[in-house]
């Protein structure tokens, strides 16, 4: 009996449960920021648009490790989660990664999932502004955890908010656009106003950055190409130019497949 018990005491040991004691339940602020790709919620609640942006390089996954000072791990043990989602118009900047465990309880990516889940259905059914829930979830995710969704799992209770200026824990940060420019803020209280030109003519095949969506009309139709996560996109002779996929599907434009 006492060799059995010396046994289970051995297997709960700190050693023994030490596999996920440096996974980080909140990303570094300086580190990880928050960055997005846009912020205009007539681009990403299109059913699919996650699919169009490019996934990480395993090299920049490996950086983003590296940072955090994760120099081994088990298969299936971390994401190199999205600080602000994709679904939320997040980006794949570096300022946006981190290494988020599968395995950590309560605290998980799976627990983190809901929320962006969340939000983003709020943020497309006009309850809240994509620019709020994208600052809520690069705050704190934790707090935008409860506010949003209900009590965390296992009772937790989210770090407190950082005082103005603070630099350590979860942080009140700047969301900043590295890949594209964002469209401008959408004012709780009134629409989302309408671009001053949904689609221009373009010049050379071409399309200019404030119309940037190429629409091509073939022998397979009226397809519009997105700038990011279309391989064909670079190489697409355009024949029209939308501001939004909304525009170019108002215009008869499908999706490229």
């Amino acid at each position: 009996m006492r060799s059995l018990s010396a046994l289970l005491l051995l297997a709960l040991s700190p050693a023994a449960l030490a596999i996920n004691l440096n996974a980080p339940l909140n990303p570094d602020p300086v580190r990880t920021p928050g960055d997005v790709l846009t912020s205009d919620p007539r681009v990403v609640c299109v059913s699919g648009y996650t699919k169009t942006v490019r996934n990480v390089p395993q090299a920049l996954k490996e950086q983003v490790y590296r940072s955090y000072g994760i120099t081994s791990r088990e298969s299936g043990e971390y994401e190199i989660d999205h600080l602000i989602s994709l679904e939320l118009g997040g980006s794949n900047s570096v300022r946006n990664l981190w290494p988020e465990s599968y395995k950590t309880n309560p605290l998980n990516a799976h627990v983190k999932d809901t929320l962006e889940n969340k939000l983003h259905a709020l943020a497309c059914s006009g309850k809240i502004t994509l620019q709020q829930a994208q600052q809520a979830i690069a705050s704190n995710w934790q707090a935008a955890y409860v506010q949003y969704v209900g009590p965390l799992p296992g009772g937790v209770t989210p770090p407190p908010a950082p005082k103005p200026g603070q630099t350590s824990g979860a942080a009140t940060v700047p969301v900043l656009p590295t890949s594209t420019p964002p469209s401008p803020p959408v004012a709780a209280t009134t629409p989302v106003p309408a671009p001053t030109a949904a689609s221009v003519a373009p010049s050379g095949g071409a399309c200019p950055a404030s119309a940037p969506i190429k629409g091509n009309i073939g022998s397979n139709g009226k397809i519009y190409h997105l700038p990011q996560g279309d391989p064909n996109y670079r190489r697409t002779h355009a024949e029209a130019c939308f501001t939004t996929p909304a525009a170019a599907q108002s215009a008869g434009f499908r999706a490229a497949r």
